[in-house]
């Protein structure tokens, strides 16, 4: 995640207030507005799943376990053909009666029948193939009912009693363990065959992405999207390490296709930033489109760090005279340019002058819907030059906009903490934060709280 969760909850907040009409013009505009707040709010829940934002594509939003995961964490591992379902009678529960074909994983702890049932209905005709997980399980009461059907035995109705497929014990639980299928998923023979033949999760990430980089647009889309999430996993060290496997022109026509969505576009217009021409910033200017249009494509951050990979000081130029200094631009606008900003601050530090990059973030303080995120961001890179501007903007969001003031109030926290005491700016920055804590004692210390700096 390029942003961390909680500037990501202070987002989230600040685009439903910009839903209101004091911050939009029509109607569209604020119903985009409101469909990025639950965009962002799915970010902000996928985030916390990640100790640190170093350890996931920047453009990606966190992705779930992804198949090669699946198949590592699981006991056992088999294709089957579905022979029949039953929806349950005379109030038993629905069942799924199987055909295992091949055991890829755990046949020594595998049921040793070939015809298996599964406890749940399952949504398939006679004869689909199924990809199904199983394992041992130590059941907390008594099973009332059996994980699988016998060789001679595959009829429908449940049976009487108890049996276990798999038992062993152990010197701390003497229970038996019952063999249970806990998830199947519906195959074709080809998806079945990347699936086991993936490379494993701790395997090299390289050995990885040059696995899944040849199916991100399959046509089937358990594959495409399980591709996309095994580079999602992946840092942003180890996909720029893949760069000279990279093809701009598939990338070109992927981020040209309408009907691509936000989580590829971020990850697309990165790669073609990392392996791109000159002639792609014309391309990449384009696909980022005029300011303040109401079509924003969402995902287009990472299409604005992909620029700012291939044309660096230009490319920031251009985002900063047509996003952040436009009065025009949209909120969302300005957001996905300080997402591409702190793309580059966080991941490549050598590539832009980091004064400019400060000063791009500037005119954000005057946007009250972006300037809490700002002013955190420029605390993190240090940008003490605000300090003059901070009573004026705390005079402004002291009435309803708590975020920003305990941001102002953190803000000069840092700024005393880092800066010698005789430095003018850091007077400063004591005197303003005395006057905030006379004015209201409780934005500090909430900033305190925030920063540890209170019990």
């Amino acid at each position: 995640m390029m942003i961390s969760g909680l500037r990501t909850r202070f987002m989230f907040r600040r685009l439903q207030n910009a839903a209101q009409p004091a911050f939009t013009r029509s109607r569209n505009v604020r119903r985009c507005v409101r469909f990025a707040g639950r965009v962002v709010l799915q970010a902000t829940l996928l985030s916390f799943a990640l100790p640190s934002a170093l350890l996931a594509c920047p453009f990606c939003l966190s992705p779930g376990q992804t198949w090669s995961e699946i198949v590592a964490d699981a006991g056992v591992i088999a294709l089957a053909r579905l022979v029949s379902v039953s929806e349950g009678e005379n109030g038993q529960p629905p069942f799924s009666i199987f055909e295992i074909q091949e055991i890829h994983k755990g046949a020594e702890i595998a049921p040793k029948t070939r015809i298996i049932r599964y406890d749940d209905f399952v949504f398939g005709a006679k004869g689909d193939l199924f990809l199904l997980r199983g394992g041992l399980a130590r059941p907390n009461a008594v099973r009332l009912d059996e994980t699988f059907a016998s060789e001679d035995d595959p009829q429908e109705t449940p049976p009487s009693g108890v049996r276990l497929a798999s038992a062993e014990k152990t010197a701390a639980d003497d229970r038996p363990s019952v063999f249970e299928w806990d998830l199947t998923q519906k195959v074709s023979d080809l998806t079945y065959r990347y699936i086991i033949e993936a490379p494993a999760p701790t395997s090299d990430a390289q050995q990885r992405l040059a696995y899944h980089h040849r199916f991100l647009e399959h046509a089937d889309p358990l594959i495409a999207a399980d591709a996309w999430g095994e580079f999602a996993r992946c840092n942003y060290a180890q996909i720029k390490e893949f760069r000279p496997q990279l093809q701009a022109e598939p990338l070109r026509r992927w981020i040209a296709a309408k009907d691509i969505s936000p989580e590829r576009l971020g990850l697309y217009g990165m790669l073609l930033g990392l392996c791109g021409e000159s002639s792609d910033v014309e391309f990449l200017k384009q696909q980022i489109g005029p300011p303040g249009t109401e079509d924003l494509r969402f995902g287009v951050e990472g299409l604005m760090g992909g620029l700012l990979l291939l044309e660096k000081e230009a490319g920031l130029s251009f985002l900063s005279k047509t996003r952040l200094q436009n009065l025009n631009a949209s909120t969302l606008d300005c957001f996905a340019t300080v997402q591409a900003l702190q793309f580059v601050w966080e991941y490549e530090p050598e590539l832009i002058p980091r004064r400019e990059l400060r000063s791009a973030m500037h005119p954000m303080l005057e946007r009250p819907e972006l300037r809490e995120i700002a002013i955190r961001d420029l605390a993190r890179w240090e940008d003490w030059t605000i300090v003059p501007r901070l009573p004026g903007l705390y005079r402004e969001a002291r009435q309803n906009d708590i975020g920003t003031c305990r941001a102002i109030a953190g803000f000069l926290l840092t700024c005393r903490k880092n800066t010698p005491d005789d430095d003018p700016l850091h007077v400063a920055a004591v005197r303003i934060l005395d006057d905030i804590r006379k004015d209201n004692s409780r934005i500090v210390r909430m900033a305190e709280e925030e920063q540890g700096l209170r019990p």
